[in-house]
């Protein structure tokens, strides 16, 4: 079974997100893949991966979680907002 995780994020910033969010995707765990655009105001990340334990369901909850901490901050240095 594979499983999919997509994530649309609305900002203007959108290019320099997934710029900044590409350099991470090395050493991803075996049997996932992830995809990452941008058009105009929206950044399109989609990460799927081949299941075949529930630790698999986990690792991919994981990635998406990672991705978003990162997007939030690559987001809040963007917009010059105080990161506590």
């Amino acid at each position: 079974m594979r499983a999919e995780i997509s994530i649309q994020i609305q900002n203007r910033y959108a290019k320099e997100i997934i710029n900044s969010l590409k350099v991470d995707n090395i050493n991803i765990p075996k049997g996932m893949e992830i995809e990452m655009n941008y058009n105009e105001n929206c950044a399109d990340i989609k990460i799927s991966m081949e299941i075949s334990s529930p630790k698999d369901i986990l690792t991919l909850r994981n990635t998406a979680d990672e991705i978003l901490e990162h997007a939030n901050l690559a987001i809040n240095i963007l917009e010059n907002k105080r990161i506590a």
